[in-house]
């Protein structure tokens, strides 16, 4: 029997940024927030949904301290990473080689830069991998590998195989992830996800997901599920369809989603409903001249005045957000900080995101900064949306990085915290009345 390491490589988790480092190092509450969101990596137990029988699959999770077993040999050795966590992806993938293992790796950054890839392993997978991974395997077996495998056609969703969630060790994991629909009609710059998945939206059928959650909870029947998509209320029938059919399940869930949510107020009763507790909502920036660079269509910045009146709507609901704020646009001024902590203070945000802009490989935001001789740093390891890499218009990298530090630091405050707590268990009691 070949046997397959499917291995997460270990990422920066919270940057380099030392400010930021400096009060993380002084509370643990971001990393309690934070920790609760953290699912195992859903590519990986995805082609090893496709993956035969007749291989013996093993799954390492170097990012939740799983240690690598360098020692032991595999057949095929399979990667996957984000960009800030492609160079510890090359050191496993090198030292595996080594060890006389084929070594694979697919992945958002891999897609967009498979030379550099290619320089470190044996074959590349280029978008989506349940097709390609077949494919793989096929020539694997007749022994004529080739060094690029490109899905040239978006997955048909509804035959994506249900994720290897048995191959996990529960105790790694407070939740699990699911993922529902893929694409995003969005236009922002700074983002991977068209190049990836495509603008058009797709979805699984309501079935496939249940089946899915189903899976989950046969490894842990407690499990808090998190939906991946990064925009699942898009098509809000569908959506209605298929929270109704989570309503039956009783999990406790959150998924992502846009601001748009909040217009339908039926969906958001379901919502609730089906045991919706969270909704992580990028805001991204609360002035209009902050979110017109982020988008070339302006769609979230035709939505700013709707904020306020949308998260009301939200909260009224029973349901808390999970907000997430990004610094370092090009008319971002010192003063977008305080401003941006006062929004969320105002609005009774429950958890927050403080990012700072990252242009990642193949953006319009990195082909434009870099074009413009405005990237200061190519070392991936430092893209993770904590640390500078570009210069700011109006401000230097240094008081960027010191202002995502400071908003963390006040956010997460005892002071602030605890108001916050105050709030969310007063919506708790209210929905509790709601409902008697």
């Amino acid at each position: 029997m070949k046997k397959i390491a499917l291995i997460v490589p270990k990422g920066s988790k919270y940057g380099k940024n030392s400010l930021l480092k400096s009060f993380l190092e002084k509370s643990d509450v971001v990393s309690n927030f934070y920790g609760a969101w953290e699912t195992p990596n859903l590519s990986l137990l995805t082609i090893a949904g496709v993956t035969p029988d007749h291989y013996d699959i093993s799954f390492f999770d170097e990012d939740h301290g799983i240690e690598i077993p360098f020692d032991e040999h595999f057949d095929i050795v399979a990667l996957t990473g984000m960009t800030q966590q492609i160079f510890r992806a090359y050191e496993i993938a090198r030292q595996f080689k080594k060890n006389g293992s084929y070594v694979v790796l697919g992945g958002i950054h891999a897609s967009i830069l498979p030379k550099e890839a290619l320089e470190n392993v044996d074959s590349v997978f280029i978008g989506e991998g349940e097709a390609t991974w077949s494919a793989f395997l096929n020539d694997y077996e007749k022994g004529t590998p080739q060094q690029t495998y490109r899905s040239d056609e978006f997955i048909c969703l509804p035959e994506s195989p249900i994720p290897r969630y048995d191959i996990l060790d529960p105790k790694l994991y407070k939740s699990y992830s699911v993922q529902t629909t893929r694409g995003c009609p969005r236009t922002c710059n700074y983002c991977t996800l068209p190049i990836m998945y495509g603008a058009l939206y797709r979805h699984k059928s309501a079935q496939q997901v249940v089946n899915e959650v189903k899976a989950i909870q046969k490894i842990d029947s407690n499990a808090f599920v998190f939906f991946v998509d990064d925009n699942m209320f898009i098509q809000k029938e569908y959506s209605k369809e298929l929270v109704r059919e989570i309503a039956k399940l009783g999990i406790i869930w959150g998924t992502q989603t846009d601001i748009s949510v909040a217009d339908d107020e039926e969906l958001l009763e379901l919502l609730y409903k089906s045991g919706c507790h969270w909704l992580f909502i990028g805001f991204e920036n609360v002035s209009k001249t902050g979110l017109d660079f982020l988008d070339d269509r302006q769609w979230k910045a035709k939505r700013l005045n709707d904020y306020e009146a949308a998260i009301g709507k939200i909260h009224e609901n029973g349901i808390n957000i999970w907000g997430s704020f990004m610094f370092g646009g090009d008319n971002d001024i010192q003063g977008v900080f305080e401003n941006t902590l006062d929004f969320t203070l105002k609005n009774g945000i429950y958890s927050g995101s403080f990012t700072i802009l990252t242009p990642l490989p193949g953006t319009q935001l990195f082909k434009q900064m870099s074009d413009n001789g405005r990237i200061i740093d190519y070392d991936w390891s430092r893209y993770t949306f904590w640390d500078v890499v570009f210069q700011p218009i109006y401000m230097t990298p240094e008081e960027l990085a010191k202002g995502v530090a400071w908003i963390y630091e006040k956010f997460y405050s005892n002071e602030n915290v605890a108001e916050r707590t105050a709030r969310l268990k007063s919506r708790v009691r209210q929905m509790r009345r709601r409902d008697r």
